[in-house]
């Protein structure tokens, strides 16, 4: 019996070897991607694409929404836990080159953090419902004229792109655009189809299945060149407002104090993760674009959208309340 169980130990240890000690270490991984967004937004889905693809990858990736102060509370949580690689956050370009810029209590800065890889890469756009008889830009834009104080937006929170979007159309366009921020673009899109609000200025996927569905009508967007898929559709830029040519990405962010090996396998891997085929499909089809950058290369937009919109958001006098 003693040499059947010692038989049956080698059996097993032989077994475990044949995948390698670094596959098995990495199955006991695990790993939390905080989202500062509710549940179904365009934050929550790529992050839990990202979440399924780590798991085929030998990580206990799990999704933790943590809303709250327009996404900086999930970055305060993931910047207090043990850095040790276990707990990273999954967030908008924005949360790091613009709330610097607009909030005074913020309570990090881009040497808190290290940038692991991007994910994606969308534009935005103005949506607009029920709330207004507007069709085309240039209607809402003489509707909200002739109609002083009726003329609002809503975005998913105060101090995002979004919100930077609609206060720097509506001071190119002349008109009084009141902003209505939200907890995550669900409530929003919820306001705008009920009429509560005229429009919404969100990321553009995020408004593509409701304007084909003739929920909502999107009136212009952010990038550089109409679109195949949305017909009808022009941008900004060919509207007459060129400075309102804004792309974004979402990218995974870990505590710069986490040793530089674990920033190192973690970049690796989310890296494998965004470039796969089933990810990249599933991203596709949710009109964002795949943009997989590498720490380097993403430290280095950070950097410069955090030097580009220094002066814009200076421009508008905007500063978040404290």
């Amino acid at each position: 019996m003693t040499h059947r169980r010692h038989a049956l130990a080698l059996i097993s240890a032989a077994g475990l070897a044949a995948f390698g000690p670094s596959t098995v270490t990495a199955q006991t991984k695990p790993l939390k991607i905080l989202v500062g967004y509710p549940a179904g937004g365009a934050v929550d889905v790529v992050a839990r694409q990202m979440a399924e693809e780590m798991r085929t990858l030998g990580y206990n990736a799990i999704v933790e929404n943590k809303t709250g102060a327009a996404g900086q509370l999930a970055t305060e949580t993931m910047l207090a836990a043990p850095a040790d690689g276990s707990t990273v956050v999954l967030m908008p370009g924005g949360n790091v080159t613009i709330f610097p810029h607009v909030y005074p209590s913020l309570r990090y800065g881009m040497a808190d953090l290290k940038p692991l890889t991007s994910v994606c890469s969308f534009t935005f756009g103005l949506g607009v419902g029920p709330g207004t008889p507007a069709k085309t830009l240039k209607e809402f834009v003489e509707w909200a004229k002739a109609n002083p104080g009726k003329a609002s937006y809503g975005t998913p929170g105060a101090g995002t792109v979004m919100h930077f979007l609609g206060v720097m159309f509506g001071r190119q366009a002349g008109i009084d655009f009141q902003h209505v921020p939200y907890r995550g673009g669900a409530a929003a899109m919820t306001d705008v189809l009920g009429g509560n609000i005229s429009g919404l200025a969100t990321t553009l996927p995020n408004l593509v299945t409701h304007h084909k569905s003739g929920k909502l009508r999107i009136l212009a967007f952010s990038g550089d060149q109409p679109l195949p898929g949305l017909p009808g559709v022009s941008t900004f830029k060919d509207l007459g407002y060129p400075e309102l040519q804004i792309s974004e990405v979402f990218g995974l962010f870990a505590s710069s104090k986490t040793p530089a090996s674990i920033q190192a396998e973690l970049e690796k891997a989310m890296m494998t993760a965004a470039k796969s085929p089933r990810l990249v499909a599933a991203i596709e089809k949710l009109e964002f674009d795949s943009e997989v950058l590498n720490s380097l290369e993403f430290s280095r937009k950070l950097k410069t959208d955090l030097e580009r919109w220094g002066p814009v958001i200076k421009a508008t006098g905007y500063t978040a309340d404290k």
